[in-house]
């Protein structure tokens, strides 16, 4: 009996339930924020951006009676701060770091007369990604083509008073809400009010009286809306799967592969020249032809790794160091070896690069060695930072040593650059006590400004983790071990996106070697021609066709651009002066007026504005007491137009046309006297109005408005403005060069109507890329300012074309004003009716300038 009686104690203990575990502590005193207020929202922006912005804001009233309120008063860097805005602000706990939230400054905190503290908190996001992104207590999921809002409160809050709740989820609005919404404002928004509907009596605001309970609340509803954008903010969300980033990277490849296309067909049209090549063109024409490859090798490269990372990524969640290294390092040193494949460097330059080399070829070979292994995971080692940190220095150097020495190649054998002065005759070259230092300061800038970033980036990611605990500062290195691994295939990124500098310099460099004293432009024969316009197209025209998140048509915009330039010159030569032919013989001015001209037709150019001004004094009565006949000053005008025959014709000299005079002879014929030499000229001159334009347009499109939060954001974002300041002064001389070599078959008879033709060339591609962007709802703003910026510094060059073509006679006028208005024939009252014109255009354009909505970038890609 008592051995049964043991048998069921034991059964029992046995089949009896366990233990409850202890209920979390309540490191938040949630109990304590029973009276605070709460009210948040959430707001959808889709328009006039390629991703749609989330902006969120919480409001809180934390009572005194709270144990961590006081707390909120303290700084951002104070762990007590810290803790307590953990409590009020994250769902899931401070230690959570949120790489998709960012914020314009922190949050406000205020405090009140009855020792409450109030808080305000506003965030921001974008939905550019398939994962949930956060902001504030809110999250955005983008489904397919539904996206998903949630409010997730921290549980701190979740007996506290939920004043209001508030989704905007933009138009055309919600398809379904949970629970069901009290009201709604505006348009689109949706209320909920969970206070209104508590059991009990309405909370009372400030501290609770001594004894009494806190008013029965309930917690807040967990609110969920599904929406249904439109269908491009839908496809911009995607921007991270595997198939939207091959089709994105596979417009750039497509983009490099035509390019390259034509710069072939350029070499095999001049290759059928009858005649024979000197060196200097047979080098060009080679370096041209390898660089048509090596740019598209350059792009498979770049964009192929990209692609492959992503569908690895897919493939494989757990990616590791090692094997990042080894494929990021591989692609780096084959992008570095196609650049030197054109570059072809000297022997020091080939030395400098193989000791840099060594590094991370070692890393990429021996990773374990270097703590860079799975078995060192999750933490990483000082030699695991430093190693990988030197690896990647070393490449941004390699590939910087090699983008410089393929330029250099590129430039030296057209002869773009002047000549050896210790060795006259000869080509400079490269030197490695110049372009050693150059570059290891530029790697040193780009890394300190890299690491700056990515410090700041990761504060604004933990900004609420506890820096008391070990994981912290564990997490915080390896961080920077994962950025130094990422930071060799951004760097490659980011290089690749000026290759079309290279482009440029190797297309010009063909151009001079082939150019031709006799041809009147570069359109004349065909070879020259598609070189000619491919420059246009790949160095003056802004890039375009990246909608929604992709480049798939990208392609198209410099072979748009190319037809532009064409369609405006091409079909109205025969309406420019040296198209005009002379009376009597009908002979065209363009195969008379020769360089052996030019000081004759400047001596009648002379004579010509003197003899009008002598007829304007004589209009007025502004001469002496014997004032010289008009018949005569006629007379003299008319022998002026006479074309001087050799040898002389039987009729007698032939005539300029009648609406033709001398002066604008000499100005069509430019300051030059090859096309060459006028749109080198042109270039030079455009330097001086280039510069304040260049200002202009970072600021319009790198600083203004949002545009700057995203540089500062970007690893590359500062030093980038270098780069783009170089872009945008190559774009406005590119198109300055276009100008000049094409300035004796532009119609108009001064430089400021030579100017329209090129300018509207540039404008048609950004009106074709401005209408595509209207369709999509994404933001123009900055390509209306753009096309302006350069009307206006066309037509500054093309009045100082003018002005050059006669600079032989500054030395007699006081002002290079005077000598202008000269050549012009313009009076005093027209000087004044034309700055009021001025006046009253630019008030126009500064006023559309500034009403026009802020330019809103690509937002950042979170890392997580």
């Amino acid at each position: 009996m008592v051995a049964l009686v043991l048998l069921l104690i034991l059964m029992l203990l046995v089949t009896a339930a366990p233990p409850a575990a202890p209920a979390p502590a309540d490191e938040c005193r949630s109990t304590e924020l029973a009276t605070a207020r709460v009210s948040t929202g959430v707001l959808l922006e889709h328009g006039n951006r390629t991703s749609t912005k989330v902006r969120s804001e919480l409001r809180i009233e934390v009572p005194a009676g709270w144990r961590f309120a006081k707390h909120l008063l303290l700084s951002e860097e104070s762990p007590e701060y810290i803790r307590a805005m953990a409590c009020i602000t994250r769902p899931q706990g401070g230690q959570h770091r949120r790489w998709s939230e960012w914020r314009d400054r922190p949050p406000l905190v205020t405090a009140e007369k009855d020792g409450g503290v109030t808080v305000v908190d506003r965030a921001h996001t974008w939905v550019n990604v398939y994962d949930p992104v956060d902001a504030g207590l809110w999250s955005v999921s983008a489904d397919g083509d539904r996206w998903t809002v949630r409010l997730h409160p921290p549980r701190a809050l979740a007996g506290a008073r939920w004043t209001e709740i508030k989704v905007d989820p933009g138009a055309p609005g919600a398809e379904t809400a949970t629970p069901l919404p009290d009201g709604g404002e505006g348009a689109t928004a949706l209320l909920w009010h969970p206070a209104s509907s508590a059991k009990g009596p309405a909370a009372k605001k400030g501290k609770q009286e001594s004894g009494e309970k806190p008013p029965a609340t309930e917690p807040p509803p967990a609110v969920t809306v599904r929406l249904k954008p439109s269908w491009q903010r839908s496809w911009s969300a995607h921007s991270n799967r595997p198939v939207t980033v091959l089709l994105d990277r596979s417009g750039y490849i497509a983009s490099s592969a035509v390019t390259g296309a034509l710069l072939l067909c350029a070499v095999v049209l001049f290759r059928r020249r009858s005649t024979s090549p000197t060196a200097q063109q047979d080098r060009t024409l080679r370096n041209l032809a390898q660089w048509a490859v090596a740019s598209t090798l350059l792009a498979l490269l770049t964009d192929g790794r990209a692609v492959l990372q992503r569908y690895a990524e897919l493939r494989d969640t757990d990616v590791w160091q090692d094997e990042l290294v080894l494929r990021d390092h591989g692609f780096a040193l084959a992008f570095v070896a196609v650049l030197l494949f054109v570059a072809r460097p000297t022997r020091r330059v080939w030395a400098a690069l193989a000791v840099l080399t060594v590094p991370p070829l070692l890393v990429a070979v021996l990773p374990g060695t270097f703590g860079l292994r799975r078995e060192a995971l999750p933490g990483a080692s000082g030699l695991a930072l430093a190693t990988e940190v030197t690896a990647s220095f070393c490449l941004f150097s390699l590939c910087s040593l090699a983008w410089a020495a393929a330029a250099w190649r590129l430039a030296t054998d057209g002869r773009l650059l002047p000549g050896s002065r210790r060795f006259p005759g000869n080509d400079r070259v490269l030197r490695l006590r110049l372009a050693g230092p150059a570059v290891l300061a530029w790697t040193i800038l780009v890394s300190a400004f890299f690491a700056l970033t990515e410090e700041r980036a990761w504060q604004r990611a933990s900004w609420l983790s506890d820096r008391t605990v070990p994981d912290y500062g564990l997490d915080h290195w390896n961080d920077f071990v994962w950025e130094a691994l990422a930071s060799v295939p951004r760097a490659q990124d980011w290089l690749s996106n000026y290759l079309w500098l290279l482009t440029g310099v190797a297309m010009l460099a063909v151009l001079r070697a082939w150019r031709s004293t006799t041809d009147v432009s570069p359109l004349e024969k065909p070879a020259d021609r598609l070189l000619f316009l491919t420059f246009f197209g790949v160095v003056v025209i802004l890039g375009g066709g990246y909608v929604v998140g992709f480049s798939a048509i990208s392609s198209l915009w410099p072979v748009l651009g190319m037809l532009a330039l064409y369609g405006f010159v091409a079909p109205f030569t025969g309406r420019s002066v040296l198209s005009q032919s002379l009376e009597g013989s009908g002979r065209v001015l363009a195969t008379v007026a020769d360089p052996a001209s030019r000081t004759m037709l400047l001596d009648k150019s002379r004579s010509y504005r003197e003899i009008h001004a002598e007829l304007r004094r004589l209009d007025q009565g502004m001469f002496g007491d014997v004032p010289p006949k008009r018949s005569d000053l006629e007379q003299r005008l008319g022998n002026l137009h006479r074309w001087p025959a050799s040898p002389p014709l039987p009729g007698g000299p032939d005539r300029l046309p009648a609406r033709i005079s001398v002066v604008d002879v000499a100005l069509a014929l430019g300051p030059k006297d090859t096309w060459w030499a006028n749109g080198s000229r042109c270039a030079r001159l455009s330097l001086i109005p280039a510069v304040p334009a260049t200002l202009l347009m970072l600021w319009v499109w790198t600083i203004r408005g949002e545009s700057w939060s995203w540089v500062l954001s970007d690893h590359f974002g500062v030093p980038g403005l270098l780069l783009e300041f170089v872009s945008w002064m190559t774009s406005w001389t590119g198109a300055a060069f276009a100008l000049g070599a094409l300035w004796r078959r532009l119609p108009g008879q001064r430089g400021a109507a030579k100017a329209l033709p090129v300018t509207l060339a540039f404008a048609l591609p950004s009106a074709v890329n401005a209408l595509v962007l209207h369709v999509t709802e994404e933001s123009t703003a900055g390509l209306a300012f753009a096309v302006s910026t350069m009307l206006f510094v066309l037509t500054v060059t093309g009045i100082a074309m003018d002005f050059d073509t006669f600079r032989t006679e500054r030395r007699y006028w006081q002002s290079r004003m005077g000598l202008l208005l000269s050549v012009y024939q313009m009076r005093y009252y027209s000087l004044q009716f034309a700055y009021l014109v001025a006046q009253i255009v630019a008030m126009i354009s500064i006023w559309q300038f500034l009403a026009e909505p802020d330019a809103a970038p690509q937002p950042p890609d979170p890392k997580g």
